[in-house]
């Protein structure tokens, strides 16, 4: 290794000093410049338009005025359920799925989001239920099989988990829900 004389030692010193304050100042200029975005998540099948859930939806929208429970308007009451659940607002959206199921026993949608509602704040034997009757009235939604899955599976029913997930899978095997339904499923050491 060759001895350096102090001035050689100290030009080194002063080289690193500017070099990182160059790479310093490029690096800020070009995050004021172009800053960052928010990464828009990959698409499963990049032919397809990307489709925005309505989770994302609701995690993304604005506050949302407090809609009455007493009110007969489903959208509007599912704009706000949806809005609270995108918050993690658990406890506050359980009231307004309820009503929903009030106005409209018929939604599966509904019963799947009470369903993860229900289990997010620890009642997961009456989420489970409500998921029961939801997947009676929809059969053919595919989410609510895979949350039905999710439930179990947190409960302890491996066995009810691995029916509900492979229901999920076979419903839909190439798309984001049944693509999360198999890999839950091995992650319950099935497929």
């Amino acid at each position: 290794m060759p001895r350096l004389t102090p001035l050689q030692w100290l030009l080194f010193a002063l080289f690193l000093i500017f070099y990182g304050y160059a790479v310093f100042a490029l690096t800020r200029d070009h995050y004021q410049r172009h800053p960052p975005q928010r990464s828009v998540a990959a698409q499963v099948n990049p032919a397809q338009p990307a489709q925005r859930t309505w989770i994302q939806d609701a995690m993304q929208a604005g506050p949302t005025p407090v809609i009455p429970l007493t009110s007969t308007d489903l959208d509007a009451l599912g704009d706000q359920a949806d809005a609270l659940f995108g918050q993690q607002r658990f406890a506050e959206a359980l009231p307004y799925y309820r009503r929903m199921l009030e106005l409209d026993d018929g939604d599966a949608e509904t019963y799947n989001a009470l369903g993860l509602v229900l289990h997010y704040t620890g009642q997961s034997a009456e989420a489970l239920q409500i998921l029961g009757q939801g997947v009676e009235r929809g059969p053919e939604l595919q989410r609510i099989w895979l949350t039905l899955g999710f439930v179990r599976a947190q409960s302890g029913d491996r066995e009810g988990a691995r029916t509900a997930l492979e229901r999920a899978r076979a419903l839909g095997p190439d798309n984001a829900v049944g693509q999360e339904a198999s890999r839950m499923l091995a992650g319950l050491g099935a497929d």
